[in-house]
């Protein structure tokens, strides 16, 4: 299935690119050198995509960096480019039957075609430039959320984070940043919801990433659960290890007590189809303490609300990360991002600090969540900019 899809997108990456490689050669001047130039330059760009994908993290650092950007930044700007092309032709098609078009653009419909051609190519670069401004500048969102259980001590702050996709790309100069704004929340707990590395462990190793995590300041600890990402390089034990090394309380299918009396408990990624039901992993729990969960794929939500779950804390869909995602996401999960309540069990998907692939949030943003748990009748959301 994994073989199928791969082939799937890899399929449609290439369709749309030869797309927008056609549409550009009907633009450009007529010559064979530019047409040429033009077709060795574009091909480039779009195999560039494909080489990091095979290549991961396994080339040196400096050229990894260097083909990441070009490579994850032409995926973006590609799929842009193929949507204004085809609303293009959508409106040529539209023209051909109802003759929307003046005549000062057909009598002049070449230079017509290169001057949308040029805009639309200054318009992506603005988006790309936008995108990134979002993506290096993560919001706070903050969270009231009142239990029908008692907390301990009348109210807990938790921060929590996900998605950060540490790698040569996302890196120790970032997750130093992401730390320094968990700390100044002077969270009691820390959450992070899986997919803390993207593949590899090598990356987080050079930037000592476990001794940057060891600076986490919360009273009752730092709590984490896998994500899809972890299983991809083979490397999932080893990276448990290093986290753990670095402080961080690893809830494999686990749950942890903390002081105070709060429940929380981690689960395994669904990547691994052997991971406990959630039924087997709180059995013989007291339910009347508060239940946390951290889940990092948002998939049946009800299960949490069967349970007798308080709070459930996902991640993984990042929200779509650039439009048109954040539509197709919500054809897929029942909470793509955002609160939702059910019964009486909380839940907050997170669209992630971090991302995976080109450093761009377009319609989305990057975020940490900090969540003050109490027993008041009070629920509210508001986001810092």
């Amino acid at each position: 299935m994994r073989i199928l899809f791969f082939l799937f997108i890899f399929s449609l990456y290439l369709g749309i690119n030869g797309y927008v490689f056609y549409k550009g050669l009907v633009v450009i001047p007529s010559g064979a050198l530019i047409k040429i130039l033009y077709a060795v330059f574009f091909w480039l760009l779009s195999f560039s995509f494909i080489l990091r994908m095979f290549s991961g993290d396994k080339l040196p650092y400096n050229i990894s960096i260097i083909l990441s950007a070009v490579a994850f930044t032409w995926f973006v700007a590609v799929i842009y480019l193929a949507l204004m092309a085809l609303g293009f032709d959508i409106l040529k098609g539209i023209d051909h039957f109802f003759k929307i078009f003046p005549n000062s653009i057909k009598g002049n419909y070449e230079t017509v075609k290169r001057v949308t051609a040029v805009l639309s190519i200054l318009f992506v670069i603005l988006l790309l430039v936008y995108g990134n401004y979002n993506f290096r500048n993560p919001i706070v969102t903050r969270l009231n959320l009142s239990l029908i259980k008692p907390i301990p001590n009348n109210e807990v702050k938790i921060v929590m984070i996900s998605d950060i996709h540490l790698s040569n790309q996302i890196n120790g100069k970032n997750l130093e940043r992401y730390i320094k704004m968990i700390n100044r929340e002077d969270p009691h707990l820390v959450f992070i919801v899986g997919d803390i590395a993207d593949m590899r462990l090598e990356p987080l190793k050079r930037c000592k990433v476990a001794e940057k995590l060891s600076g986490i300041n919360a009273k009752y600890g730092v709590y984490a659960v896998n994500g899809n990402h972890e299983f991809y390089a083979g490397e999932r034990s080893a990276l448990i290890n290093y986290l753990k090394s670095g402080g961080v309380n690893m809830l494999i299918d686990s749950i942890a007590i903390v002081e105070g009396g709060i429940l929380i408990a981690g689960r395994d990624d669904r990547t691994n189809h052997e991971r406990k039901p959630l039924n087997e992993l709180l059995a013989g729990f007291e339910r009347s303490l508060p239940l946390i969960l951290l889940d990092h794929q948002p998939f049946n939500l009800e299960e949490a609300e069967m349970e007798g779950v308080d709070l459930q804390l996902s991640g993984h869909t990042h929200n779509g990360q650039f439009w048109p995602g954040n539509l197709i996401v919500k054809l897929i999960y029942e909470l793509p991002y955002g609160y939702k309540k059910r019964g009486d069990t909380h839940y907050y998907v997170s669209s992630g600090i971090g991302l995976w692939g080109p450093k761009v949030r377009i319609g989305t943003k990057s975020e940490i969540v900090v969540i003050k748990l109490n027993s008041d009748k009070n629920n509210e959301i508001n986001r810092d900019e």
